[in-house]
């Protein structure tokens, strides 16, 4: 493994270490759904062969999506970890530190996601009903919302209809689900 810390420590010495900086949190970023590292947004800071980047990308990257590295305790961290040079362990404890709560968010969302149909986003639109084939005058409120559910294989909007008991019974029982 004495090879591996010396790629790693010629590819991010004391004045390369901004790049890993950067490099950290564009790997966060990609976690938390956003654009990520690209080849070729660092080859001119680094003079790294496309085979260094991937192996540091997937190493970075394996490390900030293990669930034990959150705890941000040395004696929890990962064996890959453990195998870096100092400098390099210090600047991923130190993205960690920074970005543990946007990093915990995306992992959990990534995990319920695996297992579970999960609702991602909603829209709304309130409608005042004025009346109706049985009655011409009703002025009945109904809430139409909008689930946007995700699974692993797909994404889907369930649509819900509501008058004002069933928005009741509903609320109720998402707040039951959160608790």
């Amino acid at each position: 493994m004495e090879t591996a810390q010396t790629l790693y420590l010629n590819l991010f010495s004391e004045d390369k270490i901004h790049v890993l900086k950067e490099l950290l949190h564009a790997c966060v970023d990609e976690i938390c759904g956003r654009s990520g590292p690209t080849y070729h947004k660092f080859v001119n800071s680094m003079d790294w062969s496309r085979e260094e980047y991937e192996e540091t990308y997937k190493l970075i990257s394996m490390l900030l999506r293990n669930p034990a590295s959150l705890y941000l305790m040395e004696e929890k961290m990962p064996q890959e970890y453990h195998e870096l040079p100092e400098q390099i362990q210090q600047s991923i404890l130190s993205c960690l530190k920074v970005r543990r709560e946007q990093l915990t968010d995306a992992l959990l969302r990534e995990h319920s996601k695996e297992k579970h149909d999960t609702v991602t986003d909603f829209d709304w639109r309130l409608k005042l009903v004025m009346g109706s084939s049985k009655l011409a005058s009703l002025r009945e409120p109904l809430l139409q919302i909008d689930l946007i559910v995700e699974n692993k294989e797909s994404k889907h909007v369930l649509g819900l209809e509501l008058n004002k008991d069933e928005l009741d019974t509903f609320i109720n029982a998402m707040e039951s689900i959160v608790q």
